[in-house]
């Protein structure tokens, strides 16, 4: 698919939606020699999940790699590998986790979850870099990602079932990266979360807002359907109580 039919794409669901944020589109790469050439290395540290809002900051497409990234969860669950910390590290990171009035009750309440999660990378190093950007920007991406509130995720989730007629998993208590990322690619199929905390405010989250991602061959049928369903509901009066 070329830029072009990309930009078109886009346009199509931002004209139906109203989506204002930047359709993100990422492209795994095996090796350093598979990043395109148009895409320029990230500037300085980040986090994963911060780093979806940072393609607004960019005028081209950017590529990371696992020494620009401050969070080792978002390298091990993204396919870039599980990243070596001094152990006092990661007995503050469990610190900082686990116990009442945090974020999960037990160390094996954490695991738990992370074990639950249907599609993972398993901590396996696939992938030497990833490229971020705009979905207009970036050829032929692996997985795009929309930042909507629930009635535009209705349209977007409607639009993919209305020929398929298949559902749209949701998944939630575990990192968003570690939900929305690794599910469009290892699935070939959609998914949509409200993250979670940290996830939400680094990726600049609203309040009203949910990510749902999509394996970018999905991208035109959810593009070409949305014109092809039902936008709004009409229910009698009677029935509004």
């Amino acid at each position: 698919m070329s830029l072009t039919e990309q930009r078109e794409w886009a346009e199509k669901i931002r004209a139906f939606t109203g989506i204002e944020r930047d359709f993100v589109a990422l492209k795994f790469c095996p090796t350093l020699a598979d990043v395109p050439p148009y895409a320029v290395r990230y500037q300085g540290k980040g986090i994963y999940c911060g780093m979806w809002k940072e393609v607004s900051n960019y005028a081209t497409p950017f590529y990371t790699v696992p020494d620009d990234h401050i969070c080792a969860g978002g390298t091990s669950y993204t396919g870039m590998g599980q990243k070596d910390l001094p152990p006092k590290m990661v007995e503050h990171g469990w610190n900082m986790l686990v116990g009442e009035g945090k974020i999960y009750y037990s160390r094996e309440s954490a695991i738990k979850c992370q074990e639950s999660v249907p599609f993972s990378f398993k901590k396996e190093k696939r992938f030497e870099a990833t490229v971020m950007g705009r979905l207009e920007q970036v050829e032929d991406p692996d997985v795009v990602m929309f930042f909507c509130n629930a009635r535009q995720l209705e349209w977007l989730c409607h639009a993919y079932s209305f020929e398929s007629g298949e559902l749209v998993q949701g998944l939630a208590g575990l990192s968003l990266c570690a939900l929305v990322v690794p599910h469009p690619y290892l699935a070939q199929k959609p998914v949509f979360s409200p993250g979670d905390l940290s996830g939400r405010e680094l990726a600049r989250m609203t309040d009203g807002e949910m990510c749902m991602t999509v394996p970018f061959k999905d991208v035109p049928t959810i593009a070409t359907n949305l014109c092809r369903i039902k936008k709004f509901e009409d229910l009698p009066k009677s029935l509004l109580k």
